[in-house]
């Protein structure tokens, strides 16, 4: 009987040694993942995101910025920020979404614009059962929080929190140094022909604001729109800001502003200020290198 109760408990001793190994060597069992988006829906996975799809060069840079880049499988068009970004699969434009090959693509994440897609293509999107990250940038606060939202669901907190981190302090640096400086008035211009520009709820009006300038056309609307020139002559604005992918500076069109006999016309970046991501910090950086020329040059001029 003694020898009966020794086997048995040495069988159950190992049976627990196996167990403790079985458990210890397996592979942890990845935990759902999930975060509320910027239309108020819940984005819930399995398990982190391992294949991303991005429906705009923006939310590409997000992507990277939160240290996902290795797990994006499409792009959309004109991603080509950072440069390992020009070499994935293309499945939107401007069109809209080429859903057979987001499917090919079998992506367990698409990301997508909120204001810059059709809301039918994200329907669509989502009716093919793949889940779908809205995000809409409008404020400079929205960069690192889009970031961190990415770094969540792809299970790469450690990066975002960091990459968000930094967005955030680089907004306050700048928001400190500009705070007491005199105000200039800014016409942005977004396109040309035709000439468009942006009103107060553009991420772009928030970044001249931060560096003490004041957009002309804040309190207009829609968000992006074509303004008459007799408003743009009879606001004057004291400098005009243009897209670095215009390829020849303005003309005679802004003859009639005073910002053109001072020669404060400034070109900056398109694609850092354009698209709203992590590359803003960049974009207001040059515009605050440009209002404070529009600021030397007023005072050389001894104009108000």
């Amino acid at each position: 009987m003694a020898q009966s109760m020794w086997h048995a408990a040495l069988t159950s001793s190992v049976t627990f040694a196996i167990f403790v190994l079985t458990t210890l060597l397996s592979p942890a069992r990845a935990a759902p993942v999930s975060v509320t988006d910027d239309i108020g829906s819940v984005v819930m996975l399995p398990k982190p995101a391992e294949r991303i799809a991005t429906l705009a060069p923006s939310l590409t840079e997000l992507v990277y910025a939160a240290g996902a880049g290795g797990k994006l499988v499409a792009v959309s068009a004109y991603s080509d920020f950072p440069a390992a970004a020009k070499n994935l699969p293309q499945i939107a434009d401007a069109a809209g979404v080429s859903l057979e090959a987001l499917l090919a693509i079998k992506p367990d994440l698409a990301i997508a614009w909120k204001s810059g897609n059709r809301e039918a293509d994200i329907r669509r999107v989502a009716e093919l059962g793949i889940p779908v990250l809205v995000l809409e940038v409008a404020h400079l606060s929205d960069v690192p929080r889009a970031i961190r939202m990415i770094g969540r669901l792809a299970a790469t907190e450690n990066s975002a929190e960091a990459a968000a981190g930094q967005i955030d302090a680089a907004f306050n640096t700048l928001r400190l140094a500009n705070r007491d400086k005199p105000k200039v008035t800014v016409f942005f211009e977004i396109s040309r022909l035709p000439l468009m520009t942006i009103n107060r709820h553009h991420a772009i009006d928030e970044v001249i604001s931060l560096c003490a300038g004041e957009n002309i056309f804040r309190d207009k609307a829609p968000l992006v729109f074509v303004p008459s020139m007799e408003e743009l002559i009879q606001r004057q604005p004291e400098a005009v800001l243009f897209p670095a992918d215009e390829i020849k500076p303005p003309s005679q069109q802004y003859s009639s502003l005073r910002a053109w006999d001072g020669k404060r016309i400034y070109r900056v970046g398109a694609d850092v200020l354009l698209r709203t991501g992590p590359r803003l910090v960049e974009g207001a950086q040059q515009v605050c290198a440009a209002l404070d020329q529009a600021r030397r040059s007023t005072a050389a001029s001894g104009h108000n």
